[in-house]
């Protein structure tokens, strides 16, 4: 019996428009009321996880920026698993020669070191935070950053949770992934083309949801998770009750989980909890 869902956001419970459908909301609404937990597992921060879900009237606990930071339905973090400093320099060091854009995820909001041009043309080239809905203008986005420069962050201390480092180019990607990946105690995944995402080996939505079950004591078998990229594999690789790719999925993503279910424009998600938790046919399993 499944007592946990846990779900992505971008590509899987949000639409193409960064919205969660109806059905959507109805399906997370029919699991409470069988007391069936739902949990986002999110490569957002907590501020950009939490916007979509209270519009859509959803309140769950949130595995943000891919497994480094936890939060209840009420704010409160559980978890944290920030970048270490000598980690973030090393970081910075190996990317320095590349000139890469950067997104240094805190509790804070998100930081930049790139120029206030560099960040425009990255952003209208849809290189930057390529899965942001077409609502958001430059001015939105750009709002939500603080732009500084390397000495100024590394200089305030504030935890850095997850660094996305950008680029235009798979081969430079390519190459710095290389580097990144000899890096000890370092997670490299991606959730787009055009990026890595950098957390603290301990900071994946895999490690954070199996931690986050055994708290709500809630066997690996009771959970259903699903997602669209990447950055899910940690979390999809597991031996779960059910693991499920989009139907807007990486070929690495569905080869990798058990099932496959619609995109996230045909209320994938919905369409999922449906057929394996909420028909009759799931209750009489």
């Amino acid at each position: 019996m499944i007592r946990l869902v846990a779900s992505d956001m971008d590509g899987t419970l949000l639409n193409r428009c960064g919205k969660i459908s109806h059905l959507n909301i109805a399906a997370i609404e029919a699991l409470k009321r069988k007391n069936i937990d739902f949990v986002v597992c999110t490569g957002r921060s907590f501020a950009d996880a939490s916007a979509p879900l209270k519009e859509a009237g959803i309140s769950c606990d949130i595995i943000c920026m891919n497994g480094a930071a936890v939060f209840d339905s009420s704010g409160s973090r559980l978890r944290k698993q920030p970048l270490l400093n000598s980690q973030v320099k090393r970081i910075l060091s190996i990317c320095r020669p590349f000139s890469v854009l950067y997104d240094f995820m805190t509790e804070d909001g998100s930081y930049t070191t790139s120029s206030l041009e560099d960040f425009r043309k990255s952003f209208e080239d849809k290189i930057f935070l390529p899965m942001v809905s077409e609502e958001h203008t430059f001015e939105t986005i750009a709002e939500r950053f603080h732009f500084t420069s390397e000495e100024a962050l590394l200089g305030s201390s504030p935890d850095i949770y997850k660094m996305s480092v950008v680029h235009e180019n798979p081969e430079v990607l390519k190459q710095l992934r290389f580097l990144l990946e000899k890096e000890e105690g370092l997670s490299v995944a991606s959730s787009a083309s055009s990026n890595l995402e950098l957390t603290h080996m301990r900071a994946q939505k895999g490690s954070a949801l199996l931690e986050y079950a055994v708290n709500a004591k809630i066997r690996p078998r009771e959970i259903l998770a699903i997602g669209d990229s990447e950055n899910d594999l940690s979390m999809l690789g597991l031996p779960l009750g059910y693991t499920i790719a989009m139907g807007n999925a990486s070929e690495v993503i569905k080869r990798s989980a058990r099932l496959i279910t619609r995109s996230n424009d045909e209320d994938g998600v919905a369409v999922a909890i449906e057929a394996l938790i909420l028909s009759d046919a799931a209750a009489a399993n």
